[in-house]
């Protein structure tokens, strides 16, 4: 079983923007990499470091997509759907208004769907 706190650093937009999911209700995260064990609905905590920021997000959210090592077309990893609280829509609310017009205009391809 993998650790239940995950810390994930992006170090640019772009990776930032190839990572967030928007496309869950409440916002979420892809955790590029092939370690991870989690299962769906496993609960985790994550200490998120935004590009141009030193003050790290802290979000809990559930595994709600995981892409085997085996997957084509999509790198190994899990997407954390984060929470409907207030530390989730903060989270959601602070990456939206950072990626702007990189969510808008679709112009960078997303690890997930």
């Amino acid at each position: 079983m993998s650790s239940n706190i995950l810390k994930v650093s992006f170090v640019n937009k772009n990776e930032l923007a190839r990572s967030y999911i928007r496309q869950f209700k409440h916002g979420g995260i892809f955790i590029n990499d092939n370690r991870l064990n989690y299962q769906l609905g496993d609960e985790v905590f994550l200490i998120i470091t935004l590009p141009e920021s030193n003050e790290p997000l802290a979000v809990t959210g559930k595994v709600s997509w995981i892409s085997p090592s085996s997957a084509v077309g999509y790198p190994a990893g899990v997407g954390v759907h984060f929470n409907a609280d207030k530390a989730g829509q903060d989270a959601r609310s602070r990456i939206e208004i950072m990626l702007g017009g990189l969510l808008q205009n679709n112009l960078v391809e997303n690890y997930t769907f």
